[in-house]
């Protein structure tokens, strides 16, 4: 399963671009989160007229992970009749949708990704990142191989930790931050060196950076996400 990165940066530093990733699976489009550069991102590197059927896997409603969806919505229901299927635990995603005046019309809503013909399932591991809002990270499998993405998170979950050590999970995509804060919304770097051995970290990729730290991250051995660029 290869995701490809539509950016890599934090909120913060919108040098790298939105974190959020997408799937091409023959016409059905998986798109990992849908930040403020997304939409601008997709039209430009993905042919949209082709495109069938969309699922947008949301880990939490900050801008920088939901800013163009309500943009997306109305590009494929307007432009091709085709309704987005929105997925996320939390209800809330239709109060912003509101707000947005996006009628529920134009989308379809599910707490879990509905079932679907490339066979890709994700189930949704709250995490801790913002004390007034739920977030997820996603287990992801397309039934051969089964990846964590973390979403905006300040530490890598318990089960997930084992399960990769276990070699239950084939690669990690980490929120990764160079701050080391007393009550942190993202994972400081320190924390994966503490957890995680040297001879697994290949199969760590660094995502949603604050600053060009590309080169420290891999002297410490984990792999950074790179964003996709066509082809």
């Amino acid at each position: 399963m290869k995701l490809n990165f539509i950016g890599k940066g934090s909120a913060f530093y919108p040098v790298y671009g939105n974190t959020g990733a997408y799937l091409l699976e023959g016409k059905e489009l998986y798109l990992l989160d849908c930040g403020e550069l997304a939409f601008d991102f997709l039209y430009e590197h993905v042919d949209l007229e082709q495109v069938e059927r969309v699922y947008v896997i949301l880990t939490h409603l900050h801008a920088d992970h939901v800013g163009s969806l309500g943009t997306l919505i109305s590009y494929f229901y307007f432009h091709q009749g085709i309704q987005v299927h929105v997925v996320h635990p939390e209800r809330t995603v239709i109060e912003l949708l509101s707000l947005l005046g996006i009628e529920q019309k134009g989308y379809c809503y599910s707490k879990l990704l509905p079932e679907n013909s490339a066979g890709i399932e994700a189930r949704p591991v709250e995490v801790k990142h913002a004390g007034n809002m739920r977030c997820y990270g996603y287990l992801l499998s397309d039934g051969e191989e089964t990846v964590y993405y973390s979403g905006d998170s300040s530490e890598v979950p318990e089960e997930i930790l084992t399960a990769f050590l276990a070699d239950e999970i084939d690669r990690m995509y980490q929120d990764t931050s160079t701050h080391d804060e007393p009550n942190p919304s993202h994972c400081y770097y320190g924390k994966l060196e503490a957890g995680i051995p040297v001879q697994k970290r290949d199969r760590v990729f660094c995502m949603h950076l604050d600053s060009p730290c590309e080169e420290m991250l891999k002297e410490k051995g984990f792999q950074v996400v790179e964003v996709y660029s066509g082809g």
